[in-house]
C-alpha cells in the first residue's frame, strides 16, 4: 500500500483501515517538521480511536514533546484503562519515547547490599515491616556480582541499602566496585538520605548518580518527613550527581491527584529518570490489605508520566519490569540481585525471588521492539555542574 502524505485533512478515510500505523509511519518518515508530525500523527488517532476532544488536543500537545499541565494530566488520569482513548494515550507515549531515546532501551541493574529490619518503618517495604533477620553481603559478594552485570551488559550498576546501614562502610564498598568495573560504567547510590559533605563524599568514591525519590503518601506511610527527601535530591544534584526519580510504590489506594503530584515534582527537581513503580507487598505488611494495581493501570501512570516530562528527561522507567508499561513510553528495566525491599526472600535473584536478570530485562525489551543500549546509561552520568 502507498500512502503519501497529504497537504491537507480531507483524506482522513485513508486511515480507517488496518494500515492506519503504516500510513502514519510512512508520514513521520517523510516529514521533517516536529509540529507536521505532531498533526499528522493525532490525524491517524483521532479517526481511528479518540473520540474526546479534550483527550485529543492533549495528545496532540503532548506529541511536541513540550510537557502538559497538571490539570491535563489529571483529565488524563480519568481514561478508562479499557477504552480506546487508553491505547491513544499509551500510542503517544510510546511514540516520544522512541522518537526522543532512538528507539534504545536500557537496563539497570541493582545490587542489595543487606537485609535488615528498617528504623524508617515504611508500610510499603520489606525491610520496615516484616524484616527480623540481618544479612549483610560482604564485599567480595557485591563486587562480584557488579562485574557479572556488567558483563551482562548492564548500563549502570546500583548499589542499595537500608537506611541505617554504615555510611562509612557504603563509601568503601562502593570504591572497591567503582574499581572492579569500567571506568565509562555509571555508579548509583540508593540509600537513605543526606545532606552536602555526605553527597561529595559520594562523588568522590566513583558513584555519579543516585536514586532517591519522594514515595506516595511520604510522611503518612513512611516516618519521613518529604522535605528531607527533596533535599538530599538538591545536595546530589549541587555537587554533579544525577537524580534518578520514579512515581512509586503505587497502589489502588493512591488517587490521580497524589500521583499528578509526584511526576510534576520530579520534574520540577529537574530530575534525569523518571517514570512509574507499583507496590509488590508480602502478607503481613500493612498495605498488603489494599492489593495490587494491573499492568494496564501501570502503564496508565508511565505514559502520562511521559506526557508531563516532555523533553526534559533522558530516560523513562518502569518497574517491576513489565511488557504494557514497555508499550506506554517507558524504555528502561531494572535487574536486581541481594536483597529487595518487594521480596522477602534474602537473594532477590534466586529461583523464588521476584529479581529479574539483566539477560531476562533486555530480552523483555527487545520482546517490544526496542534496540538495546551498549556501553553507559546517559541518564546516570555525573553532570557537570562547573
Amino acid at each position: 500500500m502507498q500512502c503519501e502524505p497529504t497537504q491537507n485533512e480531507s483524506s482522513k478515510s485513508l486511515i480507517l483501515d488496518a494500515y492506519s500505523l503504516r500510513v502514519y509511519v510512512r508520514i513521520t518518515a517523510q516529514t521533517n517538521s516536529r509540529k507536521i508530525f505532531a498533526r499528522r500523527e493525532v490525524t491517524v488517532l483521532r479517526i481511528g480511536m479518540v473520540a474526546n476532544s479534550d483527550v485529543e488536543a492533549i495528545l496532540s500537545k503532548g506529541l511536541s514533546r513540550s510537557g502538559i499541565t497538571r490539570e491535563e494530566a489529571l483529565r488524563l488520569m480519568e481514561i478508562d484503562v479499557h477504552s480506546p482513548e487508553m491505547y491513544s494515550l499509551y500510542f503517544v507515549a510510546d511514540r516520544m519515547t522512541r522518537q526522543q531515546f532512538h528507539n534504545m532501551g536500557e537496563v539497570h541493574a541493582q545490587i542489595g547490599i543487606d537485609y535488615s529490619p528498617c528504623s524508617k518503618r515504611c508500610k510499603f517495604c520489606v525491610f520496615g515491616t516484616i524484616a527480623e533477620k540481618r544479612v549483610q553481603f560482604d564485599v567480595n559478594e557485591v563486587v562480584a556480582r557488579a562485574k557479572i552485570f556488567q558483563a551482562s551488559g548492564a548500563n549502570a550498576i546500583y548499589l542499595m541499602t537500608t537506611d541505617g546501614y554504615d555510611f562509612d562502610e557504603f563509601l568503601n564498598i562502593g570504591k572497591q566496585v567503582k574499581a572492579s568495573l569500567s571506568l565509562r560504567m555509571p555508579m548509583v547510590a540508593n540509600i537513605g538520605d543526606f545532606g552536602p559533605s555526605e553527597a561529595e563524599s559520594l562523588a568522590e568514591a566513583g558513584f555519579t548518580a543516585i536514586y532517591h525519590a519522594v514515595r506516595l503518601r511520604e510522611g503518612r506511610d513512611t516516618t519521613i518527613d518529604p522535605d528531607v527527601r527533596v533535599r538530599t535530591i538538591k545536595s546530589a544534584q549541587n555537587v554533579g550527581l544525577s537524580a534518578l526519580f520514579c512515581l512509586e510504590p503505587v497502589g489502588p489506594e493512591h488517587t490521580a491527584e497524589e500521583m499528578v503530584d509526584l511526576m510534576f515534582l520530579g520534574k520540577d527537581l529537574g530530575v534525569s529518570l523518571h517514570g512509574a513503580m507499583r507496590r509488590v507487598s508480602a502478607e503481613g505488611m500493612p498495605l498488603h490489605h489494599h492489593g495490587d494495581i494491573t499492568s494496564p493501570s501501570l502503564a496508565k501512570a508511565v505514559a502520562v508520566c511521559r506526557l508531563v516530562m516532555g523533553d526534559s528527561l533522558l530516560a523513562h522507567c518502569t518497574h517491576e519490569p513489565n511488557l504494557p508499561s514497555l508499550l506506554a513510553g517507558a524504555n528502561l528495566l531494572w535487574a536486581e540481585a541481594g536483597p529487595n525491599p518487594r521480596d522477602a526472600e534474602v537473594d532477590t535473584s534466586t529461583q523464588r525471588g521476584r529479581g529479574l536478570s539483566v539477560e531476562e530485562c533486555r530480552r523483555m525489551l527487545w520482546e517490544a521492539g526496542f534496540e538495546i543500549l551498549t556501553g553507559p546509561s546517559p541518564c546516570a552520568r555525573k553532570r557537570d555542574v562547573s
